[in-house]
Order: C-alpha cells, then structure tokens, then sequence
C-alpha cells in the first residue's frame, strides 16, 4: 500500500516527516494507543495488529469511522466516491461549512449526515491551506500555487482521494474514540507487549489547536504515562525547556523536522525506555 499523501487528514503540527522513524521505537509492541491521533500519519509505519486512535476532534474521528468501515462497508465506499468528485473550488469550501454547521451529534447515526459530515471535514482540511486540520482556522479559501514549483491543489486533492482506499485499509486494525487524554490512558493496560505513542499539542504552537492544551495538561500528560512502567512510551514535543525538566528522568533524542515553510524545528523524542541503537 503505497501512499502518496503522508497524513490521512492535512493536520496541523504533524508528524509525517518523522513518522517513519518514530514508529521504529515502538517496533516490539502488538498493540498500541494513540491518544493524541491527529492526520494520522504515523498508522501506515506502526507493525502492531491492533491500534487504539483517540482524539478529542469528534469530527476527524466520525470522518475515520466512516473511512475505515465502521459504520459499514458501503458507506465507506460512497464517502470515498464523494471525496474522488470534489473539486479545488470556493464553492466547495462554503458547502462543506454549511454542511458541518448543521452537523450534531445527535444526527451521527443517519447515514446520510455520516457520509456528509464525513467529507465535509475531509474537503475543508483538503482545498484549504495546508496544515489547518484540528486547529480554529480551518477554511479560508482554496489554497492557490503561483509559482512553477510543486503540483496545483486540484493535483493535491486528487492524490489524497486517490488514497483513501489505501488509508481505509490501514484503518481496519483501528478502534476510535473521541475522549479526553487522561480517559484513554487511564484503561491502558501496563504490559510489554503494549506500546504508547504521544504527539500532544506542543508548547506555544498548541494554543491554535481546536482544544486548547494547557500547562496543567502537559503535567497531568506526563504524571500518566510515567505510570506505565512495563509498556513502551513513545512522546514527541517541540523542543522547549519546560518539557525537558517535565521529562528529565526519561530517554531523550533530539531530533529535527521541517515546518510547512521548510524550516528546520528542533523537537524532542522522549522514551521511557533506553532506545535500542
């Protein structure tokens, strides 16, 4: 399954550039979660068979579900059908926010708002600016290259439809949940075989996030994950002094990534185990 998009979801703070080698530290583990799930893009490289995907984003989880069959084969099918039409146009922006704005919870079980819903959430992190997924500004207008370098956005969205039925393949091995952090690693089970990957909301880039993550959050984050103590923690954060004293007993690997402008960001690989070399 060959993709050419590195995230499911175009999501803010992601880890596609990293993905790869992040889930490499987690190679012994047959199980997973993932409290913190985002675009998703760290699946394709994770091996274990069954995975935990948790994210307070109710609306990229419904749009997961959908994709991965959960609420049935068929409506996976349409939703990607649905996806494949959609066009690098202002138009298409405005209904998919109509769409989402008359979206609720309560109208989750209809097919019809599952699939609507469902696209709607993937089309607005799609032909908008990149990297706008689960943060306060998603939207805007269709993101316009003017320079000879790169592909279009229609060429963007086409790609990223064109691989959903690979990603929904992935998602096969995923269960979904929309909760608070400190809900999804409370039933986590301490085992060798279990392995935990982290990619909270950073330091200062957080406060964009749909949810805001606060200071407490960060120590009530790390407080949990320093129980586990026969499963493999896996944590990334941008790299920030707080952090560093936070996890200052822990493994840590500096590491770098490039920004959506191609900066180099420093950020930190925080184990709680020493990594295998």
């Amino acid at each position: 399954m060959a993709l050419s998009t590195k995230s499911c979801l175009s999501y803010f703070g992601s880890d596609s550039e990293v993905a790869a080698s992040l889930a490499a530290l987690l190679g012994d583990c047959s199980h997973i979660t993932i409290p913190f799930v985002g675009g998703a893009s760290i699946l394709p490289h994770l091996r274990a068979r069954s995975l935990i995907c948790n994210d307070r984003n109710g609306l990229a989880i419904n749009f997961y579900r959908a994709l991965g069959g959960v609420y049935g084969d068929d409506v996976s099918e349409q939703l990607r059908q649905r996806c494949q039409l959609t066009l690098s146009h202002p138009d298409e922006m405005e209904r998919a926010a109509s769409i989402l704005e008359d979206w609720s919870e309560s109208r989750a079980l209809e097919s019809l708002s599952i699939i609507e819903s469902a696209w709607a959430y993937w089309a607005l992190c799609w032909i908008g600016r990149k990297g706008k997924g689960g943060t306060k500004h998603l939207g805007g207008m269709p993101s316009v290259r003017r320079t000879a370098n790169g592909g279009s956005n229609a060429t963007r969205i086409a790609a990223a439809a064109r691989d959903l039925n690979d990603w929904a393949k992935h998602f096969r091995r995923c269960e979904w949940t929309d909760e608070d952090f400190r809900d999804c690693l409370s039933k986590v089970k301490d085992d060798r075989k279990t392995g935990v990957y982290c990619d909270p909301p950073w330091t200062g880039a957080g406060r964009n996030y749909l949810h805001n993550f606060t200071h407490n959050d960060h120590i009530d984050l790390q407080s949990l994950l320093a129980q586990l103590l026969d499963s493999t923690v896996v944590v990334r954060y941008g790299d920030d002094p707080m952090i560093r004293d936070l996890y200052k007993d822990w493994h840590i690997i500096q590491a770098s990534s490039r920004t959506q402008s191609n900066s180099v960001k420093d950020e930190l690989w925080i184990i709680n185990k020493e990594p295998r070399s």
